[in-house]
């Protein structure tokens, strides 16, 4: 379900940070010395090292011969595969139990390990992801981080290869920044290791500390605070709300009761369960007990986790408290279910394991279920979005005829769009009847209601307003109105209901007045309707968000 969705929605379309990757290829083109290219590959982006990024790039461009979005939002949804064969192996091995030189011996039952890897599966593959999953450049980076990371705690943990744990922590740091918290984790896991071994086993802790000095210090070499990033100014009740919201935010993917109040209540029973685990676990570190590689590989993600949520939710409030819990946090949350699932499964005796099993299934499918309901309308806007993005980049005269920038035409390629089909109704005369809409104008947009459209269908159909100039037309997506989500899970037709709204910044139009229009495509054509309204931009503002790309 989750690939058949991806293939569905998937456009070869950038989305904002994406045109840095297709300009980090002229730049890279542009430069002349060796040193000036390796510039382009480990240079600051936001605050985010993004060498993997820039790397799959820079291999799809050269493979392929332009570089397709598509394919960088497949091979960053792939790291949750990646993920998921991690939690497979963990689920595979039995505890195990450090011995005196910081090995571990666990015995592999890949046949347990399939029969309790579904509810993981179920938690990790769902349409939560939906702004990862259709954006190349955060498909790649927070999908990726998080794959690089588990595996280094997973090899610390299981093994005796410090050596691949270190190369796995420094990808982790050139994915994305906050694969540099998995140095201090993984500094932890060998300080409580060592606990249990003998003193020449220290030297792995100090080849630990190194690689960590090297990664902090090329990380932060000419490092700048980007210049668009709002101030800390969360209360310490803020603080803790979002943070507990953070931790649960699966939980909006359930189709009931208020959002907020859901995520937190997760958050604080995934936040308890940890504490609980920990605490056990302290219990038997301070009796001398030897923790196992399980107890290691937990101890590991959940302090990632956690700590991750902690440094989000202190500085992500200035955003607004909703982006805490917006798609792209979403794994965060889940792999922190995963996490409790895969211990508890794993620790749990003969009888309580198949309890836990079924518990597990019912909130995997729950949550997967859900997701499919919950945000496939942000899914659907989300293409139409890029779609007419891509038009409005491609029709800068008020014709059909399609134009585009020398760079953009060398280093990609246009997506394929019905849209392209129902040109002549874009540019043509409005020959239905009026729609009403009421517009509303504010400081920096403005607002379009309806509340008699029909409802939209679920793929290449829909509403879109028409904005038309003397000079240029565009088009912008509209955000169906939404029905009753529970109907939705027995007739996906009631996911939708009449009447659309949309918003249109005025820094997206060119100067001048706008006619608006409703277009209307369904399976059977493509009709435009006029709304005798108009609006006026005065273009994009003096001064935009400044950033370091």
């Amino acid at each position: 379900m989750f690939w058949y969705v991806w293939g569905v929605y998937a456009a070869n379309v950038p989305k904002w940070d994406d045109h840095v990757l297709r300009f980090f290829l002229f730049a890279l083109d542009e430069e002349s010395s060796f040193s000036g290219k390796i510039y382009q590959f480990v240079k600051q982006h936001n605050e985010h090292r993004i060498v993997y990024d820039r790397l799959i790039t820079w291999l799809d461009y050269h493979i392929t011969g332009k570089l397709n979005f598509v394919h960088l939002m497949f091979i960053g949804n792939l790291s949750l595969i990646g993920l998921l064969a991690v939690f497979g192996r963990v689920l595979s091995q039995s505890g195990g139990v450090p011995d005196s030189t910081f090995t571990s011996r666990t015995v592999v039952n890949w046949r347990v390990g399939l029969i309790y890897l579904p509810p993981v599966a179920f938690l990790l593959l769902n349409l939560s992801h939906w702004e990862n999953m259709f954006w190349g450049m955060a498909a790649l980076q927070n999908f990726t981080v998080m794959l690089w990371v588990f595996l280094a705690i997973y090899v610390l943990a299981y093994t005796q290869k410090t050596g691949l744990a270190l190369v796995l922590a420094v990808a982790a740091t050139l994915t994305s920044g906050n694969g540099l918290l998995v140095w201090p984790v993984g500094f932890g896991m060998l300080l409580l290791q060592t606990g249990f071994a003998r003193k020449k086993e220290y030297r792995v802790i100090l080849q630990w500390v190194a690689g960590a000095a090297l990664a902090f210090v090329g990380y932060f070499w000419g490092y700048q605070k980007p210049p668009g990033n709002p101030p800390l100014q969360s209360s310490f009740f803020q603080f803790i709300k979002g943070w507990l919201a953070f931790n649960g935010s699966a939980a909006e993917a359930v189709p009931v009761g208020p959002v907020v109040g859901l995520c937190v209540l997760l958050g604080g029973i995934c936040l308890l369960l940890v504490l609980a685990i920990s605490l056990g676990l302290l219990r038997n570190f301070l009796s001398r007990k030897p923790l196992s590689p399980l107890d290691f590989f937990f101890l590991g993600t959940v302090a990632f986790l956690i700590g991750t949520s902690a440094v989000v939710a202190w500085t992500r409030t200035g955003f607004g408290f909703n982006t805490l819990i917006t798609s792209r946090y979403k794994l965060y949350s889940l792999l922190l279910m995963a996490v409790l699932y895969t211990y508890l499964a794993s620790r749990a005796g003969a009888s309580v394991k198949k309890r836990v099993l079924t518990g597990g299934l019912l909130v995997g499918s729950v949550l997967m279920a859900g997701s499919y309901i919950t945000y496939l309308a942000d899914t659907i806007w989300w293409r139409q979005w890029m779609l007419t993005n891509q038009f409005n980049w491609s029709h800068s005269i008020n014709g059909p005829a399609v134009s585009r920038d020398s760079i953009s035409e060398r280093y990609t390629s246009l997506a394929p769009s019905f849209l392209n089909s129902v040109l002549p109704a874009i540019y043509g005369p409005a020959r239905q009847s009026p729609i009403a809409v009421q517009v509303t104008k504010t400081a920096e947009e403005y607002e379009i209601l309806n509340t008699s459209a029909p409802p939209q269908e679920l793929v290449n159909a829909g509403n879109f307003i028409v904005a038309r100039s003397v000079k240029r037309t565009y088009l912008f997506p509209v955000r169906q109105n939404r029905g009753s989500l529970r109907a939705a899970i027995f007739d996906s037709e009631k996911l939708f209901a009449a009447g659309f709204r949309a918003t249109i910044l005025h820094a997206e139009l060119e100067t001048g007045v706008y006619q608006v229009f409703v277009l209307n495509v369904s399976a059977s054509g493509a009709s435009l309707y006029p709304t005798n309204q108009t609006i006026q931009s005065v273009g994009a503002p003096g001064t935009t968000t400044k950033t370091n790309w």
